[in-house]
């Protein structure tokens, strides 16, 4: 057994948390062993204690002897500072700062360092050493810059990024607007002319129909990449990628090709029987859309090859200019997707990159070099796809626009991505692969959450200079108005798990066994307001669950808005008054990981758990009698607010059944919150009581697969459905 105080040293070095907060507010230490493997996943030998010492030595030591860290983030409204660590005995009177901005122009700055601020002391070897505070001009612009040191001695570089002091909001939102919009499951969406999917097509015509009706907001699930050739591998938060998106979204008939192409128009027409069956189903066949749908895109790709691609046309010219734009990335990315589509073919079992010969798990071998060479045509296909995707969700971002929505489109940023996929090839420095992030055991899951997403190693992370992380967010705010970023404690801390079963073990695996590691919040979410400002993005922050002070601290101040999940509001005998929620939050009453809310009104979510053997018989009995008393809250709350439905009796021993009515008459408590944006699910409107998504399963329940019951055009078309969405816009407009 090593040193457990060795262990916390090595741990405190990295981040690593010596205790949290409980979900209800109890002081949780974390047991040091539980560090143990997790030391391990970043890499660090912990075999014996003298390896430990040598580990905590060398950690220390490079951050010592670096003048600079790798990047400093500056706030504006706060100090314009960074540190300089130098030997106590090499001190420098004065430095020049040389600064290079994003745009090449240079500013010099002479500090001298006389009066100096020490921040910090530390002996290391029979040396000491100091941290010294160092001003740059405050005058500086906002962007991504270069800082050089020079002095007696010393030169260093590092990156500088100068950030705003808050996130964007439109000027509405400013002054106060409060508006309200719906969160879809894109896939999920059902119309007369989709190939048996959600498309981007149905897209713009969903936000067009309920901009229309008032609206300000269309909500999306993440669209980032799956796997097209693996397309039960269907988890949006669960993807290849959170850098490129799924091209299973595209509506081929409104790819410009399309109209040329007699192949494509054909094989359509001869496919008119798959096409009607996939309309008609209640679950998306993806098994079935991914292979036709591909096969349409591969027609499509032959004639922009035949008529556009290296030839100078227009469409040429805007695909090279998106090309150059996504830069190398989207060569490895698309390199990976050819990749994957190859092994698959020869293994139906090749289900990643680990699944690959050794020389292909890499994107820098001579293997890997030779076989791009040899396919440069399916590579371009890839980023053929992706062309069409960014084409067709700004297409529909500017039909919600045009349709007077405020905001738009929102996108939803993942939390993580699948180990298997992509991101983690390409940089697979940047993750701890035998580490998941998670969720601590609570009350509601004694063995605590784990996500099965390998988690950024913090460390290169900053040593990368934050580039992964400015890519990921500029990307994602990229054909949208706002962004929602899953999981916002993330930016402060994530529970890492070790990799692994407790089941028939003494191993001490799983997400029981975990520990939360810290993140650079302000560092984060300062590139977060940066990356707002330049592509007037809004943005949200999950902040559900259990969350630090330091998220509850910071989030507000940076005009991230927040969020509030209106059926956890019960307090006693009632719901939270509107007029007490968040003012800057997101709220909604349910969302893509709660019950619909007939479903939760009905009780099917704990009918569901304890067939599945989640629940045992008394805590399914005791789980109905809460909901009841919800219900209950529910009614009472709705007649403080006027709101009560007619025929009710209040005194009753049972709550009524779900209606139409309940539905109208709960989503207006929302509305009438005071929280400025208010989200309302389509399932919901449609009185649907099955979830899409029910956490903690997997093959024990058609996850991210159940459809709309009714096509957009007839539940935009419908006289009640048009008086709701009049009501809602009514109650947000109320004082």
């Amino acid at each position: 057994m090593p040193d457990l105080q060795l262990i916390d040293r090595l741990g405190d070095l990295c981040g690593m948390a010596s205790g949290y907060q409980d979900w209800d507010g109890t002081p949780v230490a974390i047991d040091t062993e539980n560090k143990i493997p997790l030391l391990a996943a970043m890499g660090y030998d912990i075999s014996s204690n003298a390896a430990l010492k040598k580990a905590i030595a060398a950690t220390q030591l490079k951050l010592w002897e670096s003048p600079l860290s790798p990047v400093t983030v500056v706030h504006q409204g706060q100090s314009f500072s960074f540190e300089l660590r130098c030997p106590r005995s090499k001190r420098p009177s004065s430095v020049e700062l040389l600064i290079t901005l994003e745009n090449g122009d240079q500013v010099i700055h002479h500090a001298d360092l006389a009066m100096a601020v020490l921040s910090e002391t530390v002996k290391l070897e029979r040396k000491e050493y100091i941290a010294l505070k160092v001003s740059v001009p405050q005058y500086l612009p906002l962007g991504y810059h270069t800082l050089a040191v020079q002095g007696k001695g010393l030169t260093a570089e590092a990156g500088l990024i100068v950030v705003p002091e808050v996130c964007y909001e439109p000027e509405a939102m400013k002054q106060g607007a409060k508006i309200w919009g719906s969160g879809i499951q894109l896939y999920t969406v059902r119309s007369e002319r989709n190939w048996g999917m959600g498309d981007l097509t149905d897209l713009g015509d969903l936000a067009a129909g309920l901009g229309k009706q008032g609206a300000d907001f269309v909500g999306l699930n993440p669209v980032h990449a799956l796997y097209p050739s693996n397309p039960l591998h269907c988890s949006p938060y669960s993807p290849s990628t959170r850098l490129f998106d799924n091209v299973l979204y595209i509506d081929p008939e409104q790819v410009a090709e399309y109209t040329d192409s007699a192949a494509a128009r054909e094989m359509v027409a001869k496919h008119g029987e798959l096409i009607d069956q996939l309309h008609s189903t209640d679950f998306v066949e993806y098994d079935k859309v991914a292979p036709f749908k591909m096969s349409v895109l591969e027609l499509l790709f032959n004639e922009f090859s035949e008529k556009h691609l290296g030839k100078g046309t227009d469409r040429d010219l805007v695909y090279t200019a998106f090309c150059q734009s996504r830069g190398e990335r989207l060569d490895q990315f698309a390199l990976f997707e050819t990749l994957f589509e190859h092994f698959r073919k020869s293994d139906i079992n090749s289900w990643g990159w680990r699944c690959w010969p050794e020389a292909y798990q890499t994107p820098d071998s001579d293997e890997v070099r030779a076989f791009a060479k040899a396919h440069q045509a399916r590579i371009t296909f890839f980023k053929y796809l992706q062309w069409l995707m960014d084409e067709q969700l700004h297409a529909a971002h500017i039909k919600a626009k045009d349709a007077g929505m405020l905001v738009g489109l929102y996108r939803d940023l993942a939390v993580g991505v699948d180990s298997n996929g992509a991101d983690v090839w390409a940089d697979r420095n940047l993750f701890v692969l035998e580490a998941s992030t998670g969720a601590p055991p609570d009350g509601l899951g004694p063995m605590g959450q784990d996500w099965g997403l390998p988690p950024f190693n913090p460390v290169v992370l900053k040593e990368e200079r934050y580039q992964p992380f400015v890519e990921l967010i500029r990307n994602n705010m990229r054909n949208c108005g706002a962004l929602r970023i899953d999981h916002a404690m993330g930016l402060f801390r994530l529970w890492w798990c070790p990799n692994g079963s407790t089941e028939n073990s003494d191993e001490r695996k799983g997400a029981r066994y975990g520990c939360y590691v810290r993140y650079p919040l302000q560092d984060l979410l300062g590139i977060i307001k940066l990356e707002s400002h330049r592509q007037q993005c809004l943005v949200f922050g999950e902040d559900l669950g259990v969350v630090p002070q330091e998220i509850t601290d910071s989030l507000p101040p940076a005009r991230m808005y927040g969020s509030v999940m209106g059926i956890f509001q019960q307090n006693e005998g009632r719901y939270t008054a509107p007029d007490e929620y968040r003012e800057k939050a997101l709220a909604m009453l349910v969302c893509h990981d709660t019950p619909t809310l007939k479903g939760w009104w009905d009780g099917r979510d704990i009918d569901l758990m304890a067939s599945l053997g989640f629940y045992s018989e008394e805590r399914a009995t005791a789980d109905h009698h809460a909901r009841e008393q919800a219900r209950k809250a529910v009614l009472a709350t709705l007649a403080d607010l006027g709101e009560f439905p007619e025929g009710v009796d209040l005194e009753g021993d049972t709550a009524p059944v779900f209606s139409r009515e309940i539905m109208e008459k709960f989503s207006y408590y929302l509305a009438l919150s005071a929280s400025q944006i208010a989200a309302f699910q389509l399932e919901d409107v449609m009185m649907i009581d099955s979830p899409v998504n029910v956490p903690g399963t997997s093959s024990e329940y058609p996850n991210w697969r159940r459809r709309l019951p009714r096509s957009i055009g007839e539940m935009l078309a419908s006289k009640e459905n048009r008086q709701f969405f009049a009501n809602l816009g009514g109650c947000r407009k109320a004082k």
